[in-house]
């Protein structure tokens, strides 16, 4: 799942269409409430916020639908975690960042868009790195390492602290600071270590202290934009609340669409797809071939000559006359080896077969046609350089595994966008929406349906 800045369309795949079905009150008409759902309240603050940071990077993009789209990521996002979980819709590995860890960058990132000036100006006043307000500053010592990683000298299956090490990591301060007099705190090597993708990690179990110094500095950072946030942005303790709830309903939202396939590309292996491939029908197939049967078109056969040679060198010659506009059959003639030589290399017509392939058919069906290939090694140490001057098209057969691969894919996906947008519809039909009554009008796309576009046409086409 991608986690970059605020991105404020449904998806990249959605497109809005106009059809008002749902029921949603535009009755708010008081200056605290820019919407409630199901009782839950979006403040002109949070949409201020958020429209700030969508239509920076969308300058089109209009409040309703930034207000829409928060409405909606809470009621998919929240379908998403109670129907499949949270394991199931949020990505948490090993080697990238942990998913609370990537909101915390979200946020911050929001916060430095929304308020750009006056928050690099407060850290400016702080000489940019804040050094300032630092105190009791303790690079690790190259005795240390051993008390918090594993040695060394065994090889570890996977970057970890010990159990032990753990401990003591959590004890060891790395850096203390003060923004005022009642806030204050310390980075610990823990923190430190658990803030790292997989190649901070790697770092520090590189025993690199220098990086690690520089990280603890760094979290002294994302505290203070925190801290700024809270003491001076003009946000409500529960604006904040509400933004990283936005944050994560996004995340549930994208991890909701991406488990059913709907944010996949055609060939990516999900489970949700895979189940719904394995019910599709031959009927089902042969009706989607029948309407798409340009997707399952390939070459059937191609007409080829070809010239052999034993060593580079001779095939390189023959290369460079043809450059020079040398006749192919005349060279075949005179340098090939092969018993088609007298016939100018010719090799007739090549008949696709996927069941016996060679590396020489392999070729024919991928050169473009009437441009001679460069000169390529054989698996007998010999030098073919080939020409295919005619391709004959056809289709795949619908009883191929191909086809039944394809459309089973393309149908299942199609099965489980259809299942999205009935989920949207009766999520918004049944949840209590109430919208300030100024937005009535501006927009549909809350209201309206949506269509998921397919994956794209060469995503289907096999050869």
């Amino acid at each position: 799942m991608s986690k970059g800045l605020w991105r404020m369309s449904l998806l990249a795949t959605l497109i809005g269409m106009s059809s008002a079905h749902a029921k949603i009150s535009y009755d708010i008409t008081n200056n605290t409430q820019a919407a409630t759902v199901a009782g839950i309240s979006i403040s002109p603050a949070v949409l201020d916020v958020m429209y700030k940071v969508s239509s920076a990077k969308k300058p089109e993009l209009s409040r309703a639908t930034v207000l829409n789209s928060l409405i909606e990521n809470q009621l998919m996002g929240q379908y998403g975690l109670k129907r499949f979980g949270k394991e199931n819709i949020v990505e948490d590995n090993k080697v990238s960042f942990k998913p609370a860890i990537l909101e915390e960058q979200e946020f911050r990132a929001i916060m430095q868009v929304a308020f750009a000036k006056p928050l690099s100006e407060a850290l400016k006043k702080f000489g940019g790195k804040l050094d300032s307000v630092l105190s009791d500053e303790s690079p690790i010592k190259a005795t240390e390492w051993d008390t918090y990683l594993p040695s060394n000298k065994i090889m570890q299956l996977e970057f970890a602290l010990s159990p032990t090490g753990r401990v003591a990591a959590a004890k060891r301060v790395m850096v203390k600071y003060r923004f005022d007099d009642k806030t204050s705190g310390a980075i610990t090597l823990a923190e430190v270590y658990d803030s790292q993708n997989v190649q901070g990690r790697d770092k520090i179990h590189s025993r690199e202290g220098d990086y690690v110094s520089a990280q603890a500095r760094e979290l002294v950072v994302n505290r203070y934009i925190e801290y700024w946030v809270k003491t001076a942005s003009g946000l409500t303790a529960a604006d904040i609340a509400s933004i990283k709830q936005a944050i994560t309903n996004k995340t549930y939202h994208d991890g909701f669409a991406s488990y059913i396939g709907i944010a996949a590309d055609i060939h990516d292996d999900v489970p949700y797809v895979k189940s719904l491939a394995a019910k599709v029908t031959f009927p089902e197939i042969k009706d989607y071939y029948n309407k798409h049967k340009n997707e399952f078109k390939r070459i059937e056969k191609v007409n080829a000559k070809h010239i052999t040679v034993t060593d580079e060198k001779t095939a390189n010659i023959v290369a460079d006359a043809l450059k020079k506009g040398g006749k192919f059959e005349d060279l075949a003639r005179q340098y090939s080896i092969a018993n088609d030589k007298d016939k100018g290399g010719d090799l007739g017509w090549i008949i696709h077969d996927l069941k016996n392939p060679t590396w020489l058919t392999t070729l024919a069906f991928v050169q473009p046609p009437n441009i001679p290939s460069r000169p390529v090694r054989t698996p007998n140490d010999q030098w073919e350089i080939l020409l295919v001057s005619e391709k004959d098209e056809g289709y795949q057969a619908v009883d191929s595994d191909s086809v039944r691969y394809v459309a089973g894919q393309t149908i299942a996906r199609q099965k489980a966008a259809n299942e999205y947008r009935q989920i949207r519809m009766d999520l918004i039909k049944k949840a209590d929406i109430h919208i300030q009554k100024s937005f009535q009008g501006q927009s549909n796309t809350l209201e309206g349906d949506v269509v998921i576009a397919a994956p794209s046409e060469e995503d289907h086409h096999h050869h």
